[in-house]
């Protein structure tokens, strides 16, 4: 094993065992076997680390076109599902919005390295739907992600809850059956 990965390894393991906020670079290279210096020179902050250890053992979104739309969002919907109610997740992804307040830089690299990829997949297999008539035409696809993005976290990081089968099917039903949007006022 290389340095990298016993670095993403260690990271994984540390934050697993301790959390995110016991996580050290220090600690992680003396587990690691390594200096700090070659931490450094990969990742130039703990958040980086964490997020980039996290993102290497994130599910990917399925995007095959299978010609059925229906089973396709559910597949979305629940590879989502299992993303963002992923233990490491669950553990990293609170503390990593606290470092990413104060830091735009951050973000940045946390929505580009975590979320867009993600988001441009499933976009395309939602827009699939809308081209096959199954959501309407003036459906508001990145909405409708953020939506399911934002229950999903909800249950995950406050209940720590699991969406299981039933769950994720009747949350793609509902944004199948939901009614074009109202005019504007």
């Amino acid at each position: 094993m290389d340095a990298r990965e016993r670095i993403l390894s260690t990271t994984l393991a540390v934050l697993a065992r301790d959390g995110y906020s016991k996580l050290t670079i220090g600690g992680v290279a003396a587990e690691a076997r390594v200096g700090k210096a070659t931490i450094y020179r990969s990742w130039p902050n703990k958040p980086a680390l964490v997020l980039d250890a996290v993102r290497e053992e994130l599910p990917a979104i399925p995007n095959e076109d299978t010609g059925d739309s229906n089973a396709e969002l559910i597949s979305v919907a629940h590879a989502l599902a299992d993303l963002y109610c992923s233990q490491k997740i669950r553990v990293a992804l609170p503390a990593l919005m606290a470092d990413v307040a104060d830091d735009s830089g951050l973000r940045s690299f946390l929505t580009e390295n975590l979320i867009d990829g993600r988001k441009a997949t499933s976009y395309q297999v939602l827009a699939r739907a809308v081209e096959r008539g199954v959501l309407p035409e003036d459906t508001d696809i990145s909405l409708i992600l953020d939506c399911w993005a934002g229950a999903i976290l909800f249950r995950s990081l406050f209940f720590e809850e699991n969406l299981d089968e039933d769950t994720v099917r009747r949350m793609v039903e509902a944004t199948v059956a939901s009614p074009p949007r109202l005019p504007a006022a």
